[in-house]
């Protein structure tokens, strides 16, 4: 059974909602004002149910004008006493859900709003407007703290400055002293990490005076492998594919003299996480390895974070989020970056090598995510 609760303006505006997205065989359980701290969600919260296998609650014959018994053990009512039992007991956790929501004054429902359909997490959202707000009430006079109501550009502007003091960035990859810089590339099966490692190649390793290796321990794919091995040969860089991480430790140790080492690995799948401790242990432990997890922008937020956290085993210390053309909604690159307290890399803005990613800058960011533009502005270029 899939049970799911609505805030609405009403209770018809919640049931056309639940029809959309559950289906007509959506059962309306119960309904109720919401609480203060819910308002701005919708004055009413209600709960509809879908029964398993599309089962239907029957109805007595229209000819007939005398009520009909319906039997105590029929399975649909049973189940629909159950419901309501499980939701009155649910009460408690449905009240500290809408609490879990509440934002600091009236006037920030519609940048909360925002910042929800922008992909944002509700923690990080609550406390990008719970520090605008301190600082709008911080800045205004004695006497009217606490009852002051601010307006829209007020809090744009603070919620502007809470952003920025967020976000995180750091794309140097400079070669400053003699030392050889080790990047390993980490992430989820398919999120562009191979193109992404070439797109740096092609940028960083055409401008290193004392050469460059790139190593994938990507074995499984072939068409990786050969994918690396043939940029390689354009850009005259060395390359080795390697199976162990003890070949990882040979292949570095005798490349220590080149001045950049990028190196390629395997995406696992939740499932398959066990077979990546080695190589976890090894580049967690490595110094000389900087490592970044690569995650695509266009993930789910929630799942995104889930992939983040399995991925932590790499001790990652930036992130890259690729795949930025292929969503509208930028929030949870903000989100994950505080969230883990992780700087953002790269950002891979399509296929094209090496054209398609460009350094993380807090300015390209804030557009993103405040003025909703995907393309680079002058400024940001």
């Amino acid at each position: 059974m899939r049970v799911k609760s609505y805030f609405a303006p009403s209770v018809e505006a919640a049931m056309e909602q639940a029809r959309r997205e559950m289906g007509p065989e959506a059962l309306l359980v119960s309904s109720r004002k919401a609480p203060p701290e819910a308002q701005e969600l919708g004055e009413y919260e209600v709960v509809f149910a879908v029964l398993p296998g599309g089962a239907e609650v029957q109805t007595a014959p229209q000819k007939s004008a005398k009520p009909v018994d319906v039997p105590a053990e029929d399975p649909v009512i049973r189940e629909l006493a159950r419901l309501r039992k499980q939701m009155e007991e649910m009460g408690s956790a449905l009240n500290a859900q809408a609490s879990q929501w509440a934002i600091p004054a009236p006037e920030f429902a519609e940048t909360f709003s925002r910042l929800m359909q922008n992909d944002f997490s509700v923690d990080i959202a609550k406390k990008i407007l719970k520090r605008a707000h301190e600082n709008l009430e911080s800045d205004a006079p004695s006497r009217t703290r606490g009852k002051q109501r601010f307006d829209g550009e007020s809090i744009e502007r603070a919620v502007r400055a809470e952003l920025e003091s967020l976000v995180s960035v750091d794309a140097n990859l400079e070669m400053l002293d003699d030392r050889t810089r080790v990047l390993a590339l980490v992430g989820p099966p398919g999120c562009g990490k191979t193109t992404t490692l070439v797109k740096l190649a092609v940028r960083h390793g055409l401008a290193c005076a004392r050469g460059v290796q790139l190593i994938t321990t990507d074995t499984r794919r072939v068409a990786g492998v050969e994918q690396l091995r043939t940029y390689a040969a354009i850009l005259g860089a060395s390359f080795d594919a390697v199976e162990t991480t003890r070949g990882l430790e040979q292949v570095l140790e005798a490349n220590r003299e080149k001045g950049l080492i990028l190196i390629d690995t395997q995406g696992y799948a939740a499932i398959e996480m066990g077979e990546a401790a080695e190589l976890a242990h090894f580049l967690s432990r490595e110094e000389r390895v900087d490592v970044h997890l690569v995650a695509p922008a266009s993930m789910r937020s929630a799942d995104l974070g889930l992939t983040i956290d399995r991925y932590e085993i790499f001790a990652p210390s930036r992130l890259i989020f690729t795949r930025i053309d292929e969503t509208s909604s930028w929030g949870a690159i903000v989100s994950e970056s505080a969230r883990t307290r992780k700087p953002v890399s790269f950002l891979g803005t399509g296929q094209q090598i090496p054209e398609d990613i460009e350094p993380a800058t807090a300015t390209r960011l804030l557009e993103m995510v405040l003025d909703g533009r995907q393309e680079r502005s002058l400024s940001a270029a």
